[in-house]
This record gives structure tokens, sequence and C-alpha cells, in this order.
């Protein structure tokens, strides 16, 4: 009887480790203020394991969301600019404000480590405009730090040839925020094979998505208020929504607000244009002066 129960006990055991492997198979990317483009949500989601889940069955997106202070789960294609990453709760991931929203990998094989203000390297490639052309950047490295450059919009990259991380900092800084390294480290097996690998399938999964959009790759579909229509937008240039919707994102609970760049006080007429999501005033009324990109009074 003994020996009849026991293959069938070990396989509920290696059963149970490749669902917890499975689960863990993400990576912590930062804390973030805003999400990129979402395409499904879960209100509610008991930890960051859960919210993989959802989004696993839910279009296997390379990216997810997580809010540990309300549950919130949000899948996504890509991930935020530099501008909007934020403090986290310690050097080792997670967010002080809880109503943020954490940011994670599933696609990567590089694994998280801690954050540092400065740390050994070999190779410099250059600025980044995404999260994701660091690590394509450093994909055959054993390491890759990334600096969110906030007010530049981009990303600091650094790599390694080394499989581990050397800070010359002692212990780290004591938390993530922009202006700091993320560095990453993943196996030689996996800077050979795994990751690409898994980009293949991350690509595949992308490829489904932009078939069953509802606008173009570069355009947003925003809600056209008192109807149930949508118009395309490129919030990063329309003036009137420059950096999100006015009225919300069609079939999204929650998406970033727009502005409308016309509005804003003490502008000259027809001084004002919406630049990589952006307001950017360049002339002023009588009584306002003109400060980085607003009008202020004099």
């Amino acid at each position: 009887m003994a020996r009849s129960t026991l293959p069938s006990f070990l396989s509920i055991i290696c059963f149970l480790a490749l669902v917890i492997l499975r689960a863990q198979a993400y990576t912590f990317l930062g804390c973030v203020s805003t999400t990129a483009t979402v395409t499904a949500t879960s209100p509610s989601e008991p930890d960051e394991q859960a919210c993989a889940g959802f989004c696993e069955q839910n279009g296997n997106t390379p990216y997810f969301y997580y809010q540990t202070g309300g549950g919130l789960c949000e899948c996504g294609p890509n991930t935020p600019s530099a501008d909007y990453w934020v403090q986290s709760a310690s050097d080792t991931g997670g967010c002080q404000d809880t109503s943020l929203v954490v940011l994670y990998s599933t696609v990567t094989s590089f694994q998280f480590q801690k954050c540092y203000s400065n740390m050994v390297t070999d190779n410099a490639p250059p600025d980044q405009s995404t999260l994701e052309g660091c690590f394509e950047a450093c994909r055959y490295e054993g390491s890759v730090m990334v600096e969110p450059l906030a007010g530049r919009n981009a990303f600091g990259c650094r790599c390694n040839n080394a499989y581990t991380i050397q800070g010359t900092d002692g212990n780290g800084v004591g938390a993530c925020d922009s202006y700091t390294w993320f560095t990453y480290v993943h196996s030689q097996e996996a800077a050979a094979t795994g990751w690409s690998k898994r980009q293949q399938k991350a690509r595949l999964a992308e490829k489904r998505r932009r078939e069953q959009a509802l606008c173009p790759s570069h355009l947003t579909a925003c809600t056209i208020p008192q109807t149930a229509s949508y118009e395309c937008i490129d919030t990063g240039s329309e003036l009137e929504s420059c950096g999100g919707c006015m009225h919300g994102e069609h079939g999204r609970l929650n998406s970033t607000a727009g502005m409308d760049c016309s509005t804003l006080p003490g502008v000259a007429f027809g001084a004002v244009t919406c630049y990589d999501s952006r307001c950017e005033a360049f002339a002023c009324k009588a009584g306002y002066r003109l400060v980085g990109d607003f009008c202020v009074p004099v």
C-alpha cells in the first residue's frame, strides 16, 4: 500500500512546487505613480502572486501592477516612462506610499537584487527611452543596472559581465527612487537561452494584443462623453488631451487623466503645445511670466 501511494504523493509535491515556482516567476521593476497601457484589471487581489496569476489568465501580459494598499491588479504590455518612478519602501522593493502601484515583469530572466547609488560596471550603453530597452541592451551580460532619469524621460543603463553586483556604496541606498540604480542579475544559462525564449513568448502575446486593439499602437481609445463611442487620439501631442484622455480611456476603470493645454492660465493665444505628453507654453499674456513650461503671475 505504501509503495502504491508514494508516487502519487510525490506527484502532488512536485505539482505544488511547480505552481509555487511559476507563481513567483516575476521581477520587481519599481514603484510607479501611474500605469502605462492596461489591458485587464482586477479590483482586488490578495497579493502579488494572485495578481500575476490573474494577468497570466487575461492576455498573459509581460507586465503587471499591484497596489499593496488596496489590492488593485492591472495587466499591461509595456511600462511607464521614467518620469513616473517614485520612492520605494526600501532598497529591496515595495512602495513607500501603498496607494501607488508596484510594477513587475514576468518575461525577463533578470532577478532584482537591490538599489545602489553607484556600482562597478564594464559597459555603458546609451540612455534608453524605455525600461525594456535597457534589458535588451544588456541581454547577453551577467547583470544589468537601470536608472530612471526623472525630468529627462529616459533610463540610464549599465551592464556588467559578472553575474553579481558589486556596489561601491556599501550596503546600498535607503530606498529605490529616481536617480538610483536598480540592479539585476541572471545565470549564464538564462543569458544564453532563457531570455530569448521568454521574449519570443512576450512578442507573440504583444502581437495578439495589437491585433485585438481598438486603435493603432501609437493612439489611445478615448471615451466620447455621453456616448458609448470612442476616438483614437495621440495623447503625446493632442493639445486638448495632453498626456491622457480627458474623459477616460474606453473600456478602462482607471486611466491617467489628460490636460487641455489650451485652458492653461496666463498663456498667450496659440502659444502652447503638447509635446511628449506635456503642455509646454512659450509665450504669456501681460501680467504673467514664463517659468519653465508654464505662465505664472508677475
